[in-house]
């Protein structure tokens, strides 16, 4: 049995390297956090048609309508030089918009 989709809510993890790469398709943060807040439709990603492990894709619109994708992780592990810990927060990988007919 596969285990539920999760809910993916605000905030989410931003840092320098995320931001750029989670914006290069035209999306802006602002844009990115709103289809998180609009309560999107979650998928889990694939690749090969295999699921990718903690990487879900949100589908949903922005304020003003724009339907765009976003690609997350979650959880998030952090690695510390104690330890690693999970969070249960999502972190914005990319975002694009979302092709006609999805």
């Amino acid at each position: 049995m596969s285990k539920p989709y999760p809910i993916i809510e605000l905030p989410l993890d931003w840092d320098e390297a995320n931001l750029g790469h989670a914006q290069r398709h035209g999306v802006t943060r602002e844009e990115i956090e709103q289809v998180v807040r609009n309560e999107p439709d979650v998928y889990q990603s694939r690749k090969n048609g295999e699921p990718i492990p903690d990487h879900y894709l949100l589908v949903g619109v922005t304020d003003a309508g724009r339907r765009v994708t976003v690609v997350v992780l979650y959880p998030v592990t952090k690695i510390r030089d104690w330890g690693e810990y999970e969070m249960e927060i999502a972190r914005p990988i990319t975002a694009y918009d979302t092709p006609k007919g999805k």
